[in-house]
């Protein structure tokens, strides 16, 4: 039986635009604590990223009231601005991947997730991915795994303001050696 597991990094601090992602989330990556006792990342980990810091890497301010902002909360986005979705997430996440590639070993895979509105009124807000690297999401219900992942991850993070980085372990079957962007 697979144990699938996520668990949310504290401690990341606020992006800033051009930070390298991989770089600043990397360190808090050594420090996760699994419940079986193991502390770090596994090369064959799902490192879900919130769309969010991504895009403040990017550089992705604008005005606020310029252009719809790209994220349902203002938590961490000054007064006055409004902020876009992640440009080409997918490129983004397999940039990322590359970069924890590189600090940790093997090949984790990488999801930059944002919020979605449920398909009925009253049915909420979850995560969905808005890219990935490394998963394998052209195959039957590929899109509806990598979406479960983010929303899991959503799930793991709630509520926890210094925590846009979950570490999701235990997924069987859809990771890939190549990044795949296509989400």
């Amino acid at each position: 039986m697979t144990q699938i597991q996520a668990v949310a990094v504290p401690g990341i601090p606020m992006l800033a635009t051009g930070d390298d992602v991989a770089a600043v989330i990397s360190s808090h990556l050594n420090t996760v604590r699994w419940p079986d006792g193991y502390v770090g990342m596994r090369g064959d980990d799902i490192v879900v990223i919130s769309g969010k810091i991504v895009a403040k890497a990017q550089g992705r301010w604008h005005r606020l009231g310029e252009v719809p902002d790209g994220f349902r909360t203002r938590v961490g986005i000054p007064d006055g601005l409004g902020l876009k979705e992640p440009d080409d997430a997918d490129s983004a996440a397999g940039q990322i991947r590359r970069g924890l590639a590189a600090r940790f070993g093997g090949r984790p895979g990488v999801i930059i997730s944002g919020s979605g509105h449920g398909r009925e009124p009253g049915r909420g807000v979850v995560d969905i991915a808005l890219g990935s690297a490394g998963l394998e999401v052209r195959g039957p219900n590929g899109d509806s795994v990598i979406d479960a992942i983010a929303a899991l991850a959503g799930v793991a993070s709630m509520g926890l303001d210094d925590s846009p980085v979950v570490v999701v372990r235990g997924v069987p079957d859809v990771m890939t050696w190549e990044d795949l962007p296509g989400h």
